[in-house]
């Protein structure tokens, strides 16, 4: 698309052509100029028009993005060469088979893309999962070898760029007394105890009831732990 401006030359407007793709000696340096009012001047008017306007919103672009990401970004290089390594990795995930907790196998009554879940809320953090671009998988089996626990999280995610397999809980009912809140602080404790820890291997969504499910929430604990563990990575 040509690119150019507009000004006034002898009492008639002109177009200033900065940049047209079929000649190649028109540049900043070198303008063609056109009058507004000629043949060729009318047929560029509105592809110079659309230009100006791209071009204005590029530059809202460029100042939003330096407003807010002031410190150039990290370049991230492959193979990831990472200061803390962990079982937990992109070949975990592939291996894994999913609905791998046998415990209360009939709770599992909720199927969504071939795996089976036992809480809508579990369902909806798949589906929120999905929505980021990421496979997801249910009650995998998580074990470190001398560890007295198998772990089973409620949805897995996959984030290959990190070759990172990422751990999520949704606790719901934390906020009410009761068994169901000592069981989910348990298990939350048996994670960390095993050395799991939060936002590098996992993410828990607590919630006050079942019924208070918030996707962009957990998607945002999601997001956090993947900006975390781009910390463990060498850039240099």
């Amino acid at each position: 698309m040509p690119r150019g401006y507009y000004s006034r030359q002898r009492g008639s407007t002109v177009i200033h052509i900065t940049y047209d793709p079929n000649d190649k000696s028109v540049n900043s340096r070198h303008k063609r100029i056109v009058k507004v009012d000629s043949k060729a001047g009318r047929q560029l008017v509105p592809i110079i028009e659309e230009s100006m306007k791209l071009q204005r919103e590029l530059d809202y672009l460029l100042a939003e993005w330096n407003a807010r990401y002031w410190i150039e970004p990290k370049s991230i290089e492959y193979p990831l060469r990472k200061v803390r390594q962990s079982i937990l990795n992109s070949e975990f995930f592939h291996n894994a088979s999913i609905n791998a907790n046998d415990y209360k196998r009939e709770e599992l009554k909720i199927e969504y893309k071939g795996q089976w879940f036992r809480t809508k809320n579990e369902v909806a953090g798949a589906m929120a999962i999905e929505s980021m671009g990421y496979a997801f998988k249910s009650e995998v089996c998580v074990h470190r070898n001398g560890s007295e626990y198998d772990h089973y999280p409620d949805v897995s995610a996959n984030i290959p760029e990190l070759d990172l397999m990422l751990m999520t809980e949704i606790d719901g009912l934390v906020g009410e007394k009761g068994n169901y809140r000592f069981k989910s602080l348990e298990r939350q404790y048996n994670y960390l105890s095993d050395g799991f820890r939060e936002f590098k291997d996992i993410v828990f969504l607590r919630m006050d009831s079942g019924a208070t499910f918030d996707p962009e929430s957990y998607k945002t604990l999601i997001r956090t732990a993947i900006e975390v563990n781009i910390n463990d990575l060498f850039t240099d």
